[in-house]
């Protein structure tokens, strides 16, 4: 076994990715997850069952933060015998903010409600994930601006926020890929629904009860 070097990321840093290269390696039959042969169908049910909802859940701290981060700027910074959140076209750009989060939130708790409940949803899932990141990078763009030149300090904690939201894109489908996927939806002709096999057979994610804490 081996993998690639580690290499460093835009944003993120709690993150890691790369390349782990497994070359005649034996597995004890104890750790085999499902049946031999299904190696696709796990590989598939971990990116879209949870590799999607924890993106989703990513975005939607970084937007929580960016709304946070900006609103408590607006209401600090006087300006025109006030303060910037007193004045209307401010107030305006701030409400998008916020209705783009909720919008955010909604979804992904109603996809990941549906996953919880052993539903057929990927379509959900990658519909969260998707605009998930687009309402959180439409929002980070916002805080930038509306914070003028402060969020250039390279020390405020809004840039990391910026360099960090482009990381939901990419992993578990790009936004391309997902629009595809979401189109045919529409047009009725959805590909296979991991998420309904999953849920149909997931003896193996489950650990076996144990009879002393019944």
């Amino acid at each position: 076994m081996s993998h690639s070097t580690h290499r460093a990321r835009l944003g993120l840093h709690g993150f890691s990715a790369g390349r782990l290269l497994l070359d005649q390696v034996r597995i004890p039959a104890a750790n085999v997850l499902g049946e031999i042969g299904q190696g696709l169908y796990v590989a598939q049910s971990a990116s879209i069952l949870y590799g999607r909802p924890n993106l989703t859940a990513v975005s939607l701290g970084i937007h929580e933060a960016l709304v946070e981060i900006t609103a408590r700027f607006l209401n600090d910074r006087p300006r025109y015998n006030g303060y910037l959140a007193d004045h209307p076209v401010v107030q305006n750009r701030l409400g998008e903010m916020q209705g783009r989060l909720q919008t955010a939130m909604t979804t992904a708790y109603s996809a990941v409600h549906l996953l919880d409940s052993g539903v057929a949803c990927d379509n959900e899932l990658i519909g969260a994930k998707h605009t998930g990141h687009q309402l959180a990078a439409e929002s980070a763009q916002d805080a930038m601006e509306l914070h003028g030149a402060h969020a250039l300090d390279g020390d405020y904690e809004l840039q990391r926020l910026f360099r960090d939201i482009p990381h939901t894109y990419s992993p578990a489908g790009t936004g391309e890929f997902q629009r595809i996927h979401l189109a045919k939806t529409a047009l009725g002709t959805t590909p296979r629904q991991w998420s309904e096999h999953f849920a149909a057979d997931t003896a193996w994610s489950r650990p076996t009860p144990d009879p002393t804490h019944a």
